[in-house]
């Protein structure tokens, strides 16, 4: 029996299965002029991710197809839309600020948008997990490798 056991484990070409989801959660409430609900209604929404500023280039839009609850209430996930422009992972996240443009048609045509602003996309849970995540690995090629030992190094 050997008395030093060293077995080093490399996990070579395994894609672990636990994925950050491809899509951005968005709720909001469809009213008329008079802030009454535009209850049970389809409606058509434009998203549209700009580089840099608020009036910036379009790096990717998509449209999707919903329709409100009795409280006007609408929700769907940025990025799991029908792409018009670009693609949902071909964005570089890691360059520049981005920001969401949201038009609403409340007439399901898609010819009737409303503009109902442009606001700047900030970090949320999973971005900050995976940042931490990055410090803890170090970021090297050792990440992928365990070391055991029964003399406790």
């Amino acid at each position: 029996m050997l008395k030093n056991c060293l077995l080093i484990f490399l996990f070579v070409g395994i894609k672990l299965a636990a994925q950050v989801p491809q899509g951005i959660p968005y709720q909001a409430l469809a009213r008329n002029g008079q802030g009454q609900p535009l209850a049970n209604l389809p409606v058509k929404i434009r998203f549209s991710i700009l580089d840099s500023i608020l009036t910036g280039p379009v790096v990717y839009s998509e449209t999707h197809q919903s329709t409100t609850s009795a409280l006007g209430l609408f929700s769907v996930n940025v990025g799991m839309g029908n792409p018009s422009q670009g693609t949902f992972s071909g964005i570089n996240w890691g360059v520049n600020a981005k920001f969401l443009k949201v038009d609403l048609d409340t007439t399901a045509s898609g010819s009737n948008y409303i503009d109902l602003g442009t606001q700047q996309m900030m970090s949320v849970p999973y971005a900050l997990f995976s940042g931490e995540s990055k410090r803890l690995s170090g970021g090297g090629s050792n990440a992928n490798t365990l070391i055991y030992s029964t003399d406790g190094f």
